[in-house]
């Protein structure tokens, strides 16, 4: 790979750092309809892939739901927040409501946390490797112009749905899919409020 000249250096930083900013946690209820195409969506995987991994164990795994796929998602959603522990777990109000969320985002991606065995490292680090990929996910999405969010129900980490899929434990889903609206302006407390320096 060729090296990156001085002057762009700074460019690519302002890029990485603009995205991260841009980054926003997005309602299912504002997004669009409008599927996403295929090649955008293998980009973004392949950006969750480059996480960072002890020993380059790589513990994650995706399921992505697209198109009529999400019908199969709904029905999981609702039959594993009908044997959950949610007060209105037995609603059958609750649960159709489980399938609809489903149907307003285009594309759901499963979190699978499956830890390599034998088991080498803490499980924390496992853990810790499947959020970075996650995040790498959010940020991939954002540099293409799409709204996501992280999404952790009860029906979204119930060990039926992780059955369902064949992962050993669920972290959540993530859901794309492009904003109806342009999203409100955020901010974080100061650097100097969080982070304490130590230089002599």
């Amino acid at each position: 790979m060729q090296a990156m000249s001085q002057d762009a250096q700074p460019i690519a930083a302002q890029i990485v750092l603009d995205t991260i900013r841009q980054r926003r946690t997005t309602d299912l209820l504002k997004l669009r309809p409008d599927p996403i195409p295929q090649d955008i969506l293998e980009n973004i995987l392949s950006a969750a892939t480059w996480a960072p991994t002890h020993g380059r164990r790589e513990p994650w795994r995706f399921t992505v739901f697209t198109g009529e796929g999400r019908r199969k998602l709904a029905d999981l959603f609702a039959r594993a927040y009908a044997g959950s522990s949610a007060p209105d777990h037995a609603s059958p109000e609750a649960q159709q409501n489980q399938r609809d969320r489903v149907m307003k985002a285009p594309v759901w991606i499963s979190l699978e946390l499956h830890i390599p065995q034998p088991p080498k490292f803490p499980q924390w680090e496992e853990e810790d490797a499947l959020a970075c990929a996650a995040q790498n996910i959010l940020l991939a999405a954002t540099a293409y112009g799409l709204a996501s969010k992280w999404v952790s129900g009860v029906a979204m980490i119930s060990p039926l749905t992780a059955q369902e899929l064949g992962a050993p434990e669920l972290r959540g889903f993530i859901f794309l899919g492009y904003a109806a609206e342009a999203p409100k302006d955020s901010t974080r407390a100061p650097i100097g409020e969080k982070v304490r320096w130590v230089q002599e």
